[in-house]
């Protein structure tokens, strides 16, 4: 008697064939797919995260309530005035204190100078006010805080409409956005603003939890985490290009720098017409619509091939040990033994990749590289690099991923950005006692040395890993969980870490030390290993039960079966 299909395991790596739909690699449709998806949701919330650092000066300035050109001129002159005043000085070789123009804010709120001496000013920038610093890291946190809704109401759009209707929705929230801070920009409302940063993290946190798994569910097995990757690929090509576009001839400028912000919302636009070419989820069209016909069609599509048993006969295995064709609620997620591991490693990876420290680097990587002793006109420039380093270390990841395997890729970068952040310790607490340029771009240095190794491991990975570790009616869910966690993380950082850099200079990085190493030691013991690997395969790992459905116990009822 011939076996049925439908109850065969995923195909693992060692068992496909050349004929076998889910061992196909890379195809056009796939390719075109996971480009129009990602550029047009990771892309923009990429854009989100390293834009306003290229406009940190301006928009300070404009939430202050004060006008950013204004406000340039402003000290533009008093840096002329003041190198005046000290080529002066040292013309007639006066050693003792040389009087210096510096900011202060008259009534009106309006800059204002006033006069001090050299001596005083360097005991005015000892000094350190706290509220104000937290003050300045308001824009990122709201940007947190829209990212933070993102990612838990993330799951109700999948469950309201298919995969493709969930990314036009994502689209919607960015078209706000970009309308939201041009109105800010020429109506001069500020709290407009603050409500485009929150909209526009409200995208970037939905689009973490929709479009990596439905990248899932149209990828082959065999090429799902290179597939995966994309997502994060398109992200740091975001942070590049927005971090390009905000250079000081191009977007900017005390004039520009609205549009700055806004002009990513031209993606989106677009992708509104391309989408139509992306085919929906297989998963979901027979799981949740029972439309196995448009399925096999766009599995077809795909997959570039006619015979596409195989990936019908997954879903369907899939779905009969599951017996459920709605995704559970998070509530249900948590009380479910069996996804405790699958949730606690994909929980435990987000807070990594946020509280590794590379959203500091990307918020504040400005004020970092001045703590470094970088000269402030080529701090761009320092920033860019990071951005370009970013983007090569991820391609390279897309390479990495499916040879190496995901374990490998979060351990053994994990150690090496522990080393990392012990040497930074070191080299910017030194060099702020003897102000040594080389000694500063050694730092950068070894920021971009931390960059690569987040790019490699913790940057794509705990974005597909949940997809191949949970079963999909919890797949959802336990994304969102992972994704609220690094919000949280992320959250806590962009409020804290302005004071906390200010207060402890060097010393700030021995916190990202303590925090990647704890990391490090829960995954080194917990993570499988999932590169062509089946559900089944992670959960043996960790032990948990083989399941089967039984109809006496209801269709979403299952119960154990000894092993």
């Amino acid at each position: 008697m011939a076996e049925d299909p439908s109850h065969k395991p995923f195909i693992t790596g060692a068992e496909s064939t050349g004929n076998n739909s889910t061992q196909k690699g890379c195809t056009p449709w796939l390719l075109i797919s996971c480009i129009i998806l990602t550029m047009s949701t990771a892309f923009v919330f990429g854009w989100g995260l390293g834009a306003p650092n290229q406009y940190n000066t301006y928009t300070e300035d404009f939430l202050n309530g004060t006008d950013p050109c204004v406000a340039e001129r402003d000290r533009n002159e008093l840096k002329r005035l003041n190198d005046e005043r000290l080529l002066h000085a040292g013309h007639h070789h006066h050693n003792d204190s040389v009087v210096i123009l510096t900011m202060a804010v008259d009534s009106g709120d309006r800059p204002a100078v006033s006069e001090t001496t050299e001596t005083a000013v360097k005991v005015v920038k000892e000094k350190f006010n706290f509220v104000l610093e937290l003050i300045k890291g308001i824009p990122q946190t709201v940007f947190l805080i829209g990212a933070f809704i993102g990612a838990v109401t993330g799951p109700f759009w999948p469950n309201c409409m298919n995969r493709k209707k969930t990314v036009y929705a994502n689209f919607a929230f960015c078209f706000a956005s970009s309308l939201c801070v041009l109105l800010s920009y020429y109506l001069q409302k500020p709290w407009l603003f603050y409500v485009s940063r929150l909209l526009m993290g409200y995208q970037g946190g939905m689009a973490c939890v929709i479009v990596p798994p439905y990248i899932g569910e149209i990828s082959s097995q065999r090429v799902r985490g290179a597939a995966g990757s994309s997502f994060q690929l398109a992200l740091t090509i975001g942070i590049l290009i927005a971090q390009v576009v905000g250079l000081p001839f191009i977007a900017g400028t005390c004039k520009h720098w609205g549009w700055g912000l806004a002009i990513v919302f031209v993606l989106p636009l677009i992708s509104t017409v391309l989408m139509l070419l992306v085919p929906n989820s297989p998963t979901q069209l027979i799981r949740k619509y029972n439309d196995e016909k448009q399925a096999e069609i766009d599995l077809k599509k795909l997959r570039n091939t006619e015979d596409v048993r195989g990936d019908l006969d997954n879903i369907h295995y899939q779905a009969r040990q599951e017996g459920g064709t709605e995704s559970l609620s998070i509530p249900a997620v948590l009380t479910t033994a069996r996804y405790r591991w699958p949730m606690l490693t994909t929980i435990v990876l987000q807070m990594a990749q946020a509280l590794s420290g590379i959203n500091a680097v990307f918020f504040y990587s400005s004020k970092m590289f001045e703590k470094a002793g970088i000269k402030k006109d080529l701090i761009p420039y320092a920033n860019i690099g990071t951005g370009i380093i970013n983007v090569l270390a991820t391609i390279v990841a897309l390479s990495l991923i499916e040879k190496v395997g995901r374990r490998a890729l979060i351990i053994y970068p994990m150690g090496v950005m522990v080393l990392v952040f012990g040497i930074l310790t070191a080299l910017v607490e030194v060099n702020e006692r003897i102000n040594n340029p080389t000694l500063g771009w050694f730092s950068v240095i070894f920021v971009l040395i931390f960059v690569v190794c987040f790019a490699v491991g913790l940057g794509p990975i705990p974005f597909i890993y949940s997809s191949e570790v949970c079963r999909p009616e919890a797949r959802d869910s336990v994304q969102a969980l992972g994704l609220v966690a690094n919000y949280l993380g992320n959250i806590l950082l962009s409020l804290f870490f302005p004071a906390l850099n200010s207060i402890l200079g060097g010393y700030v990085f021995l916190i990202f030390f303590v925090l990647v190493l704890l990391h490090l030691a829960f995954l080194y013991v917990k993570m499988p290993e999932t590169k062509n690997k089946t559900i089944e395969e992670a959960e043996r790992f960790w032990k948990i039960p083989t399941t089967v459905p039984t109809q006496q116990y209801g269709k979403d009822k299952l119960l154990p079966v000894s092993t």
